[in-house]
């Protein structure tokens, strides 16, 4: 009788859960087609890559490689995870960063629309691929946006072919993106506030953005600010008048709830709920 995919995996999975290197080899020198069969929708390179599986060693990750694993949803999927150490692995091994191998995002777009900052920065120095404003901004490149958005906040130049897709990362789809100059610079406004990069939300304030500009669902960069526990731009938000009344178009709520919904009892989260608090006076 045959044997099953899910049963000729089992050897290489458990030793990839027990991060047995020689175990792991074993199994795959025995089988090598099972590198690349799913347990779901991932691979076991592809698994390595999920917080449920805990951290996976370096070593592990080598014999994956030169087991002749797929690389680019991976390499995806460890920038939505956050996992900068993995993406410098497998950009190294030879990972494309401009495939868009899951959710027809490239991976940098991936990190930016998670607030994956450490994964992002690796990413970025192999290119934005997609050139786009509101990637340049989620990506902390000020020179970039400053040569999108001028001091006044008009747009000196197209700001790119791709506009985001929240559900896409499996969020509510919103509205169909508008040419309109000043949605298009919001957009990249949230985007930096989000992903923590305060020289870009700075001088995006500085030309004149609503720091309440909302271009998806009615959501502010303090939401999202909130949502991603940024502490530090949650204060500089608050401290540049956002409002902490205004309730999104999915939850329908302001951001206290969103504090409270997010709080994942770190210090972050508990900073942010005490900032809100003091915000509602």
């Amino acid at each position: 009788m045959p044997v099953s995919a899910d049963e000729r995996i089992q050897p290489a999975l458990h030793a990839l859960l027990s991060d047995d290197v020689d175990g792991l080899r074993a199994a795959l020198g025995a089988d090598p087609e099972v590198v690349n069969l799913r347990v779901g929708d991932d691979t076991l390179l592809e698994l390595t890559t999920q917080p449920d599986v805990g951290h996976t060693s370096a070593e592990i990750i080598d014999v994956l490689i030169s087991a002749g694993a797929a690389l680019d949803r991976a390499l995806n999927l460890a920038g939505c995870w956050n996992l900068p150490d993995l993406c410098a692995q497998l950009l190294a091994a030879g990972a494309d960063p401009e495939a868009r191998a899951d959710a027809g995002i490239t991976p940098l777009e991936s990190a930016a629309m998670h607030s994956s900052v450490e994964a992002a920065d690796v990413l970025v120095k192999h290119g934005l691929h997609r050139q786009t404003l509101w990637l340049a901004a989620a990506s902390g490149l000020l020179r970039w946006v400053q040569g999108w958005v001028a001091a006044d906040g008009t747009l000196r130049a197209d700001p790119g072919p791709y506009r985001p897709d929240w559900a896409a990362v499996g969020r509510a789809a919103g509205a169909s993106p508008r040419d309109d100059p000043a949605e298009i610079v919001a957009e990249a406004f949230v985007f930096a506030a989000l992903n923590n990069r305060h020289a870009v939300v700075d001088y995006l304030l500085g030309t004149g953005v609503d720091v309440d500009a909302r271009p998806y669902r009615n959501t502010t960069a303090l939401h999202f600010a909130i949502q991603f526990r940024r502490s530090d731009m949650v204060r500089r938000l608050l401290a540049g008048g956002a409002s902490v009344t205004i309730e999104d178009g999915t939850y329908r709520s302001s951001a206290a709830g969103w504090a409270q919904a997010c709080d994942d009892g770190s210090r972050e989260a508990t900073t942010i709920r005490w900032l809100v608090r003091a915000a509602l006076g």
